[in-house]
């Protein structure tokens, strides 16, 4: 008998399979927060160079130290990576005036001013990821699905090898450990480091939760999971933006979207390992014992 002919005498798709399939929606919904993160890790706000000195012009308002001392665009808005190394006070009688001298733009000399109206940091205005820098922030994103590539081989392997569950585990568990080392990073090197190892932990859960939830699930009742994952999915993404709106603090939002693993973690207990790789790999005692609670669950107590 195939293990395909199992499921059926032991409720294909009854109280026990929605039961794992709803402790692995956890992991499933948390799966998109982490891989669009980025978008609000690294946003870069609209900023300006630092200008030296700024309390002598205290006679001044701030739009008018901006007009002598930023360059600015064709459109009117003031550049975002350079200054004039002086002061053109002549722009305060004709804005629409050239500088003296084009020569006196420089890039910025002391670093940048961020506006902090919709993020209150990100790792942009951390380590001011901008101007000739902006290179290193859009980099974050590509190290992360580097691991997440690289994670895709090790897990692949690796669930096969150790089994479904212990993998998933070992996944929920390091997505913790190096989320949280990412949030509480103290340079960019660090942070890039921790977010590709992440992205290596994460990657196990992406392959794992989906397949050991299907296993348990009869083949009638397989697109209804898959359709229900997507909708979990979508759900992980609407929640990211919720929370991001909530949480602005880069640090703190790297901290709310890995503590759900911790939910996952508990809830693993619950969720057996799948009894068709135990029976491919000879451990076919465990796969008894698991359908039979399968079995009972499911009120299927004739079967032995």
């Amino acid at each position: 008998m195939q293990f395909e002919d199992l499921l059926p005498e032991i409720g294909g798709f009854g109280r026990f399979q929605i039961l794992i399939l709803f402790i692995l929606c956890l992991p499933r919904i948390n799966l998109p927060m982490h891989f669009l993160l980025h978008n609000f890790l690294a946003a870069t706000p609209s900023h300006h160079c630092a200008i030296p000195h700024q309390e002598a012009f205290v006679n001044l308002s701030m739009e008018e130290v901006l007009l002598i001392s930023i360059p600015r665009e064709p459109d009117g808005t003031f550049r975002s990576c350079e200054m004039f190394s002086q002061p053109q006070f002549h722009l305060l009688l004709n804005s629409s005036l050239e500088p003296e001298n084009n020569s006196t733009i420089q890039h910025c000399q002391h670093g940048w001013v961020y506006d902090h109206s919709q993020f209150t940091s990100t790792i942009s205005t951390q380590w001011d990821l901008v101007c000739e820098q902006r290179g290193l922030n859009q980099a974050t994103a590509t190290f992360f699905f580097m691991g997440v590539t690289m994670g895709a081989v090790v897990f692949g392997y690796l669930s096969d090898r150790f089994g479904r569950k212990a993998m998933l585990l070992l996944s929920l568990v390091c997505s913790v450990v190096f989320g949280m080392l990412s949030a509480t990073s103290v340079s960019y090197s660090m942070l890039a480091i921790t977010r590709t190892l992440t992205g290596v932990a994460l990657s196990g859960m992406s392959l794992i939760v989906l397949p050991l939830g299907m296993e348990w699930v009869d083949i009638q009742h397989r697109t209804f999971c898959g359709i229900l994952s997507s909708i979990f999915w979508s759900i992980g993404n609407m929640l990211l933006a919720m929370v991001a709106y909530l949480v602005r603090e880069w640090h703190w939002l790297l901290v709310a979207v890995t503590g759900p693993c911790l939910l996952s973690i508990v809830g693993l207990w619950w969720v057996p390992e799948s009894a068709r790789w135990l029976i491919a790999t000879g451990k076919v005692k465990q796969a008894h014992r698991h359908l039979l609670r399968c079995a009972r669950m499911n009120g299927r107590k004739d079967f032995a």
